[in-house]
């Protein structure tokens, strides 16, 4: 059970962090930062317990048209768009998180999920059917092989519309409580006796808050992630290995450990 939160770290990025993924084997955060002036993408991947970096603002041919897709062992997944007017025209690359090298490419696959070795997806040049990749080669095997060890798994909430009678109780809570009236959505965990929402307020524009407070009741944190927003956002804040991260003005990655 958290008593207080202390900050871990922090990163800025140029442009928005537009996606993230965890690969849960080796503990380490991938992330898309989209910088829309320069049409550029880029990725970068970090250690979750110390916010090293591996590599950063790593850039590939395709510098737009691309977007990270999944990870999984040592190895990310990258769809890239062949055609601008098709959407359904999409290629995969993997790249190796720790040789920081592509180690294939198919520029026929529509990738579907992702387990363990293994990566489902669509292949399309002589009529579409299901086609099953070894994660390391790119090679097409037989059949899925699943592992009974499972990595550690990243800790997301559960989203909360404002029509749903769950929505209705955090409200009446965080009124009576807190004097906070929110709106639209929000997200809601409990993780070791300590609960997370992050919801929005009507402020002069739309708001989007984090409240962590511990079993005793004691509030360990309220943050404002972001403000003059146009909508919602989801997972707006994850928990992994006893740390949350959360990204503030779109900019910004943050981890706390719970301690």
């Amino acid at each position: 059970m958290a008593r207080r939160i202390d900050f871990n770290f922090s990163h800025v990025f140029d442009g928005i962090v537009w996606n993230s993924l965890v690969s849960g084997k080796n503990n380490i955060l991938v992330l898309e930062v989209r910088n829309s002036e320069r049409k550029q993408v880029m990725f970068s991947a970090l250690a979750c317990g110390t916010g090293e970096f591996l590599w950063r603002n790593v850039v590939f041919d395709e510098p737009w048209w691309i977007t990270l897709e999944a990870a999984s062992e040592a190895i990310v997944l990258f769809t890239v768009y062949m055609e601008t007017s098709n959407p359904d025209s999409k290629g995969v690359f993997a790249y190796h998180i720790f040789d920081r090298k592509i180690v294939w490419w198919n520029n026929d696959f529509s990738l579907v999920s992702v387990s363990h070795r293994q990566v489902q997806g669509l292949l399309s040049k002589y009529g579409t059917r299901s086609a099953v990749l070894d994660i390391y080669s790119g090679k097409e095997v037989e059949q899925v092989i699943t592992s009974d060890k499972s990595p550690e798994e990243v800790i997301r909430p559960q989203q909360y519309l404002d029509d749903n009678a769950y929505f209705a109780t955090v409200k009446t809570f965080l009124s009576r409580k807190f004097n906070l009236l929110p709106v639209i959505a929000l997200e809601y965990l409990e993780y070791d006796s300590n609960i997370f929402i992050s919801f929005y307020i009507q402020e002069e524009n739309l708001a989007n808050y984090l409240l962590i407070i511990s079993a005793a009741g004691e509030v360990l944190m309220n943050v404002k992630l972001d403000d003059h927003l146009k909508g919602i956002g989801l997972d707006t804040f994850f928990v992994l290995s006893d740390c949350v991260f959360f990204i503030k003005n779109k900019v910004e990655l943050f981890s706390y450990k719970l301690v």
